[in-house]
C-alpha cells in the first residue's frame, strides 16, 4: 500500500500542497483496509513525503522536502545518480569543514576507533557484506562529525539521515565503488593523523568527489519504477 500511494503521488495524481482523500476513500480505491492505509500514510509521513495537519487532513509535501532517497529517485524516474550527487554536495558543505576541525582535535583513541571501522569495512568488502560495510562506513564518518567539537554539525544531518543511509546502500552494493571507498577512507585517516586541517579537508573532498563520480559511472542506468533500495 505504501508503494501504491507513493506512486500516485509521484505520478502527480496527488500533487504537492494538496490534501489526500479521506482514509476510507483511499481504502475503497485501493481495496485495502483503513488500518493498512493509515500505516502507509504514517510511513510516508516519516519520510516527509506527507504532512498530517490535525483537523485539516494529510497534505503532500513538495518533493524537495522529501527525505527518502527511494521516493526522490522515483520522482527522477528511477535515476539515482542525480539524487546521490545532490546529497554529496550537501555532505561536502558540511563534512569537509568537519574534517578540518577534527584534524586538530582528534585524540589517539578516536583515530584508533576510526582505524577499526576501516578494518571492518575491509572485512565486509571481502565478504560482500553490504550491511556491515555501510555500518562501518557510517561509524567512520560519525567519528568525525561527533568529534569535531560542534554539536550542530551532526544535528544538521538528522533531517536527511534516511536518504544518506539509503544512498550509502546504493553505492556500496557495487564492489568497485567499495574498493575506491576503502582507498579514500585510508587517505582520510592518514590525513587526520598528520593533524593538518588542510590535508584532512582535501582528503574528505576527494572522497566525496570519488563517490559522486562512481555513482555517475556505475549507477547511471535507471532503476525500474517501484524498485526499492537495500536497507
Amino acid at each position: 500500500m505504501t508503494d501504491t500511494l507513493l506512486e500516485r503521488i509521484v505520478s502527480g495524481e496527488f500533487s504537492g500542497g494538496r490534501a489526500l482523500p479521506p482514509e476510507d476513500l483511499l481504502a475503497e480505491q485501493s481495496g485495502a483496509s483503513r488500518l493498512t492505509v493509515r500505516e502507509a500514510v504514517k510511513v510516508l509521513a516519516s519520510q516527509n513525503v506527507l504532512r498530517p495537519v490535525q483537523g485539516r487532513g494529510t497534505f503532500v509535501n513538495p518533493a524537495e522536502r522529501w527525505t527518502s532517497l527511494d521516493a526522490i529517485v522515483r520522482v527522477q524516474r528511477g535515476d539515482a545518480t542525480k539524487a546521490i550527487a545532490q546529497l554529496v554536495e550537501v555532505r561536502a558543505m558540511i563534512e569537509v569543514g568537519a574534517a578540518e576541525l577534527f584534524a586538530s582535535r582528534a585524540t589517539d583513541p578516536e583515530l584508533r576507533a576510526m582505524a577499526a571501522d576501516l578494518e571492518s569495512m575491509r572485512t565486509a568488502h571481502a565478504e560482500s557484506d553490504v550491511h556491515a560495510f555501510v555500518a562501518a562506513d557510517m561509524s567512520f564518518h560519525n567519528g568525525i562529525l561527533d568529534g569535531c567539537g560542534n554539536p550542530f554539525v551532526p544535528a544538521t544531518f538528522l533531517p536527511i539521515s534516511r536518504a544518506l543511509q539509503d544512498a550509502r546502500y546504493r553505492t556500496s552494493e557495487v564492489a568497485v565503488i567499495r574498493e575506491h571507498a576503502l582507498v579514500e577512507h585510508g587517505n582520510i585517516l592518514d590525513a587526520l593523523g598528520t593533524g593538518s586541517a588542510q590535508a584532512a579537508g582535501a582528503a574528505m573532498r576527494s572522497h566525496l568527489i570519488q563517490t559522486r563520480d562512481d555513482a555517475r559511472e556505475h549507477l547511471g542506468t535507471p532503476l525500474p519504477t517501484g524498485t526499492s533500495s537495500t536497507g
